[in-house]
């Protein structure tokens, strides 16, 4: 057998044995992250890409009291999260500057992975009075990577203004449906415009503006 077959042989084994290894850590990852991360619950709604269901999330979830969970579809780790008002709290995950600023690790996972890699779940609704013994039962069971904080309820209470709310709503409109919107205040505006004809009484010569 030549030296080149020997080593094509030698070649074709180490791959073999490296592929072999990739599987067995890919398994064994698969199921640390299912049984300890995830928890055997079923959520009650599932947003499979954050990025492609952004409107979705925003609109079905208007004034609902839920606990949810961002799960990282990269690396398997999940943030447990509620809020009182959903619709408003989904508003300051959307927005890339708000996240750009924070220091959470959930905030500067979501901004460096991007929504397309996140999954989000409802893991319930439930009442404004339970939302926070709900949301202790999931700390405790998923024992979420992302959460700073091991008790729930640190930030509950607080309420966003009206000033504030209308602040993220700009914040997360997309470059284009902000050129698409002062375009159409444009053009409204010209069509709004009443034509002017001046006339040179020595030249009669008429000048017409818009």
């Amino acid at each position: 057998m030549s030296t080149l077959v020997k080593k094509t042989n030698n070649l074709k084994c180490k791959a073999t044995i490296i592929f072999f290894l990739q599987t067995i850590r890919t398994f064994s990852y698969s199921r640390s992250f299912s049984s300890e991360n995830m928890g055997n619950f079923k959520p009650v709604v599932i947003y499979d890409n954050a990025d492609v269901d952004k409107i979705r999330i925003l609109t079905e979830n208007r004034n609902k009291v839920a606990v949810y969970r961002w799960v990282n579809k990269v690396n398997g780790n999940i943030y447990i999260g509620s809020s009182t008002n959903l619709h408003v709290r989904m508003y300051t995950y959307f927005s890339l500057r708000s996240l750009a600023k924070s220091n959470r690790p959930i905030d500067r996972a979501l901004f460096k992975h991007g929504f397309s890699n996140f999954r989000l779940e409802i893991l319930e609704y439930c009442s404004y009075e339970d939302i926070l013994k709900r949301e202790q039962y999931y700390l405790d069971l998923c024992k979420p990577r992302y959460n700073i904080a091991t008790i729930a309820g640190s930030t509950l209470g607080y309420k966003h203004t009206q000033e504030s709310i209308e602040k993220m709503r700009n914040i997360i409109l997309s470059d284009e449906v902000r050129e698409r919107k002062t375009l159409a205040t444009v053009n409204a505006s010209i069509a709004n415009r009443l034509p002017i004809s001046v006339k040179n009484i020595e030249t009669n010569d008429v000048t017409s503006y818009v």
